[in-house]
């Protein structure tokens, strides 16, 4: 087990790259991540969709590696290789055995500071990319939680969709690559997150080794600014069977200790297949298949989530259940049985995470990466058994603010949810 464990260590090399090692003998196996604070919030409205189409390119070959090679090493060694690309920053992670650990960091590290962007294979790999996006453009849920994010950060760099338009994609040059991933990935704004089998030591060796001579460049990157919630409604006129809604509430900063209360709040209210949003509109009215709501947190913004999808003639009716269950919670928050429940599930499954090298090395790589500090699980599940049923109360208050509602529809015809939802 990781948690409680002092072999949980954050090293900052000579040149400002962040090293988390998290050491566990027990195991055989080494997950290690590199994660770079990229992500859609830092690019340009012309750009948009830069920071994922390079984590496309780098696995298209390095001045070493042709796009075979990066991948055949790695399979050689029963590595899985990967990536992802987020809001914030993006993540190329290898998870393998212990014995591999120096190959896999040469790979990584080769895709980190060497990608060729080349000029055929990056117009082959826009098409890759545009049909990546025909099919988010296919698929309802996605649609409706992309135009939600313009609602809610209408106006702000969280608005912004990570993989880009058919027009910005297109645009997009070799030297725009280049000069991109030369602004932005400098150690000073990279984590190398090393989970498993690996002391120490080793981990700080192999990342002065890989990573170290990289030169000391200041941040380019910015704090992200707190967004002004107003409230919009964005919606998207789609032959579909059913409806898809989704509603988004002001929410609480990632650095805030009220997000321990909103993420309890939300598994009693929204996220566990005994909250109330799915015993009530689910299980009591039938009115929808699959129903949730989350929080959603960045530094200075936030947002809390509620999405379903129903019939078109049930849309009504499941807006008006929605909305009866916030005001039910407003007017007498959570039980202190829900409280209880909600605390040992949110525990379990912190706990549950760190039993896997990939999950550790992803929640301390995005943690540090996002904060510049080392995660604690201890002191997490210290703030959850501190919340109160006056303090979920009062975050509950500070959320669901009916005026700064803002709300997403997809269907045949559109229907005005948002007002629905304020009460207009």
């Amino acid at each position: 087990m990781w948690y409680n464990n002092p072999m949980n260590k954050l090293v900052v090399l000579d040149n400002g790259l962040k090293v988390v090692v998290c050491e566990n003998p027990s195991v055989r196996s080494l997950a290690a991540g590199v994660f770079v604070g990229a992500g859609s919030v830092n690019e340009e409205g012309e750009k948009s969709g830069i920071s994922h189409l390079i984590e496309h390119m780098v696995f298209k070959g390095t001045e070493r590696r042709s796009a075979f090679d990066i991948v055949n090493e790695t399979d050689s060694v029963g590595a899985q290789l990967n990536a992802y690309t987020s809001k914030t920053h993006t993540c190329y992670y290898t998870v393998s055995r212990d014995i591999h650990a120096d190959k896999c960091l040469d790979v990584l590290a080769d895709m980190y500071f060497n990608p060729k962007f080349d000029a055929a294979e990056l117009e082959k790999e826009k098409k890759v990319v545009l049909e990546e996006l025909n099919e988010s453009e296919d698929t309802p849920d996605d649609v409706c939680m992309e135009k939600l994010a313009s609602a809610v950060y209408k106006g702000h760099a969280l608005e912004r969709s990570i993989l880009g338009t058919k027009k910005t994609l297109k645009a997009l040059s070799a030297e725009d690559l280049h000069a991109y991933k030369n602004k932005f990935y400098v150690p000073t704004d990279t984590v190398l997150s090393l989970a498993g089998n690996i002391s120490e030591a080793d981990a700080v060796g192999l990342a002065e080794k890989y990573f170290g001579k990289a030169p000391v460049v200041e941040s380019p990157a910015r704090r992200l600014e707190a967004a002004t919630v107003k409230g919009h409604f964005a919606h998207k006129k789609k032959q579909i069977e059913q409806a898809h809604i989704a509603f988004g509430f002001p929410g609480i900063a990632y650095e805030s200790d009220e997000t321990f209360a909103l993420k309890l709040l939300s598994s009693a209210f929204g996220m566990e297949m005994s909250s109330r949003l799915f015993q009530n509109v689910r299980e009591k009215l039938g009115l929808c298949y699959s129903i949730i709501g989350y929080p959603t947190s960045y530094i200075n913004n936030g947002s809390y989530v509620i999405y379903t999808s129903t019939s078109p003639e049930n849309v009504e009716l499941a807006v008006k259940a929605i909305r009866a269950e916030i005001e039910r919670l407003l007017e007498g928050g959570i039980t202190g049985e829900e409280l209880a429940k909600s605390k040992e599930q949110l525990k379990t499954s912190m706990v549950l995470g760190q039993e896997s090298t990939s999950a550790v090395m992803r929640a301390f790589g995005r943690h540090a990466v996002t904060t510049g500090e080392l995660y604690d699980i201890d002191d997490n599940i210290r703030k959850i058994d501190e919340v109160t049923l006056k303090d979920i109360s009062a975050v509950a208050e500070k959320v669901f603010d009916f005026e700064r509602v803002s709300a997403s529809f997809v269907g045949g015809e559109i229907v005005d949810i948002h007002k629905m939802m304020k009460g207009i």
